[in-house]
């Protein structure tokens, strides 16, 4: 059962990413061809809902920067410069805390699992040590 859970959770993760690397191309893609950034038009080129592209930190991300740097162009000013490899650095480091979260949990449920069977194995020790020691005896009461 627990197996399932884990493989339950591979596979909404590797959805998610999916979703999000086909959100981020769309957002890329329109950025480069100059086309004006709408989530109505991100939702009708990927068919994401408009949900995903609000509430998922990294593409709602991608998407603001996206946008702020299209209303700098459209707009023909300046764009604030920012410290935006700092800003980077701390999405990155974001993720890799939540991938690091998510291996620690796995981890946890790996040693939990690990922690019956080893438990399991004891009993059957324990179990069989018995058994030895009544042959043991069956055999010196037949001597």
């Amino acid at each position: 059962m627990i197996m399932k859970y884990d493989k339950m959770i591979e596979i909404t993760q590797a959805e998610s990413q999916r979703k999000m690397d086909i959100a981020q191309k769309a957002i890329s893609g329109m950025l480069e061809s100059m086309e004006r950034i709408t989530v109505a038009e991100l939702v009708r080129r990927t068919g994401l809902s408009r949900g995903f592209f609000y509430k998922n930190p990294i593409v709602r991300r991608k998407l603001d920067d996206a946008i702020h740097r299209q209303e700098a162009m459209f707009k023909n000013r300046h764009p604030v410069i920012m410290d935006r490899e700092l800003e980077d650095t701390m999405v990155d480091l974001r993720i890799e805390l939540l991938r690091v979260k998510t291996k620690n949990e796995e981890l946890a449920t790996q040693n939990e699992e690990l922690s019956k069977n080893n438990e399991q194995l004891r009993q059957q020790i324990e179990k069989l040590q018995k058994q030895i020691g009544r042959k043991e005896v069956s055999l010196l009461k037949r001597l």
